[in-house]
């Protein structure tokens, strides 16, 4: 086989990942060709570099999750409440950004109780057109 047929088999074949039968004819070629036995070595190298790199842990650093989310949700409060409301819109994002747990609660009660009031309209709907007609 020719190395530009070999080529996209040679990540597969560093890694282990190809079947005997193709890895079988990915190793005989190669074993005789110098171009494809070095950039296999390369490959190699980054296979080995980025296993070192994922075995690393990383600790981003103290509060960076929760600046990000603060910065992000007073920005978002403040870009869709600002055509809204105007003329108040930092004591608008103040109150919503302080009382955001509140509101996701009171969200999360009304979507139970209007699937609650669904599923109790679909029940009188269908026992009324379950009763006999009347004349």
């Amino acid at each position: 086989m020719r190395c530009d047929q070999i080529r996209p088999y040679l990540p597969g074949f560093v890694g282990g990942d190809l079947r005997p039968d193709t890895g079988d004819v990915v190793a005989a070629h190669v074993a005789t060709c110098v171009s494809c036995t070095a950039e296999s070595a390369s490959l190699e190298r980054v296979r080995t570099g980025l296993a070192v790199v994922a075995a690393r842990e990383v600790e981003p650093p103290a509060g960076l999750l929760e600046g990000i989310l603060e910065r992000t949700s007073e920005h978002t409060h403040r870009r869709v409440l600002a055509p809204v409301l105007p003329f108040a819109v930092d004591d608008v994002v103040r109150l919503v950004s302080d009382h955001k747990d509140t509101i996701a609660s009171a969200a999360g009660v009304a979507v139970v109780a209007a699937g609650a009031a669904y599923a109790l309209w679909r029940a009188v709907r269908g026992a009324r057109s379950a009763q006999p007609a009347t004349s």
